[in-house]
């Protein structure tokens, strides 16, 4: 199956989990991740229409970035999806869309120094643990207000909604419960922070479950692109 065809593939798989769960298709972004793509083959990818891409590393970011900028017209909107580091922070300010992965109030800090020197906002995402492993990211759900509360003070930086990454499992119903989790607390948390709209939930192998449970963002590689090194 060549780039086009497996993206219209993932889309109407897209459209019929969402049709099936009662929703319109049109509340579900597709995140198409680039972590280990060539340019070319995200410049492919825009060609065929998709425009919103995720990145998991910082420099690699920037140089695909730079090449499919030069190559292509259309409005590409990144976004930042893996573990972000302090001394990364820089090099998201003013050229990604969306950071999924907020975690810190180190970073926080960071993300407002930045920002607010070049008079950008940031629009963040917080990653949840919904899972409670240790060598993953993500704020421990039962702090997750608290946190909240503590980026009241970040004026640069707009919390758009949560995200999370459950373990793997071959069995995507088996990663439903991590999903159903995520978006009760973000229901359970909209009165007091009503800006939290979006859910960042859902990969190659569970983007259906994850609709199915609300999703509002999709992050999804390999269905795509390919087995990747």
């Amino acid at each position: 199956m060549d780039l086009a065809d497996s993206l219209r593939s993932v889309k109407e798989r897209i459209e019929k989990a969402a049709e099936g769960a009662g929703r319109d298709a049109g509340g579900v972004k597709l995140v198409a991740v680039t972590k280990g793509v060539e340019p070319g083959r995200i410049i492919e990818a825009v060609k065929t229409g998709q425009l919103t891409f995720g990145e998991n590393y910082a420099q690699e970011f920037r140089h695909k970035k730079e090449i499919v900028g030069q190559t292509v017209l259309d409005k590409v909107e990144w976004h930042f999806i893996g573990r972000l580091q302090r001394n990364k922070v820089k090099y998201l300010i003013g050229e990604v869309g969306l950071i999924h992965s907020l975690d810190s109030v180190s970073v926080a800090r960071e993300i407002e120094k930045k920002a607010a020197g070049a008079g950008n906002r940031v629009r963040v995402l917080i990653e949840v643990d919904t899972d409670g492993e240790e060598t993953k990211g993500g704020v421990k759900a039962e702090e997750l207000e608290g946190f909240l509360e503590s980026l009241r003070e970040f004026p640069s930086i707009e919390v758009c909604g949560l995200m999370t990454m459950p373990p793997y499992f071959d069995e995507p119903e088996r990663a439903r419960p991590y999903f159903r989790a995520l978006r009760g607390m973000r229901d359970e948390l909209r009165a007091a922070y009503p800006g939290l709209v979006e859910l960042s939930m859902g990969m190659s192998g569970d983007f259906e479950a994850a609709i199915e449970e609300g999703a509002t963002l999709v992050r999804v590689g390999s269905a795509i692109f390919g087995p990747r090194n």
